[in-house]
């Protein structure tokens, strides 16, 4: 059993594993599961994957979190990580649209998200063989001049503007990750028309800024196969 700090001490081999656990356990396994739920009371059969991303990522890189004994940071070091699930998530009209929320309830919240470490970015969806597939991508918002510039352009246009009206207590600046079953390698802010943002491609793979750090998927006979995994 792992004890707390312990996490950072193992190889990436041995973190490897765990990830690879984590998600047989928690995402394939937990899902197989439920769909025999679904069939027999007519309920929603998605999961959720918002600590399990926090956990998946504390595996991946070694830093652990300070949840333990409730809510803390997501990372030891400042780090945040955001999650998004297409897993069972159709709409009534069929359309899947999980997204990054990053939600803040007071102007300093808002700005200190520029200051961060680093944010790591999960995907939980389908891969182009309709396998299930997790990545998780790290964005440096210090150094992703595109994010940057998006998210103080939608701050000081939407976001500041809403936290100072007493009728809202709190802004959502919401981010598109790839699109489930492609091999995109970027997400998306702004749709031209509704909310007045332009359409923006966020890269998630453009090195030293972003890179994708995790990648496994889901094989035929239901078991999780870890394709790519830091050093």
């Amino acid at each position: 059993m792992l004890i707390d700090g312990e996490m950072a001490e193992l190889g990436a081999a041995a973190r490897a594993e765990l990830a690879r656990e984590l998600l047989q356990e928690q995402v394939i396994d937990q899902r197989r599961r439920l769909h025999r739920w679904r069939e027999l009371t007519g309920q929603p059969a998605q999961i959720d994957t918002g600590y399990v991303a926090q956990h998946l990522v504390s595996v991946v890189t070694g830093i652990q979190g300070e949840g333990m004994r409730g809510k803390g940071q997501d990372l030891s070091d400042g780090s945040e990580v955001k999650s998004a699930n297409f897993l069972d998530a159709l709409d009534r009209r069929g359309a899947i649209a999980p997204r990054w929320n990053f939600m803040a309830n007071d102007i300093d919240t808002m700005e200190s998200l520029l200051e961060v470490p680093a944010i790591y970015l999960v995907s939980i969806d389908l891969n182009t063989h309709s396998r299930v597939r997790a990545r998780v991508w790290r964005l440096h918002p210090s150094m992703h001049e595109v994010f940057r510039d998006r998210y103080i352009e939608w701050m000081e246009r939407l976001g500041k503007p809403k936290l100072v009206d007493p009728r809202r207590p709190y802004a959502n600046f919401q981010l598109f990750p790839p699109r489930s079953q492609t091999n995109d390698e970027f997400a998306r802010h702004g749709n031209g028309r509704v909310d007045g943002f332009s359409r923006l491609r966020v890269e998630l793979e453009s090195p030293p800024s972003s890179s994708l750090l995790f990648l496994a998927e889901e094989d035929p006979p239901g078991t999780v196969v870890i394709r790519r995994f830091p050093p």
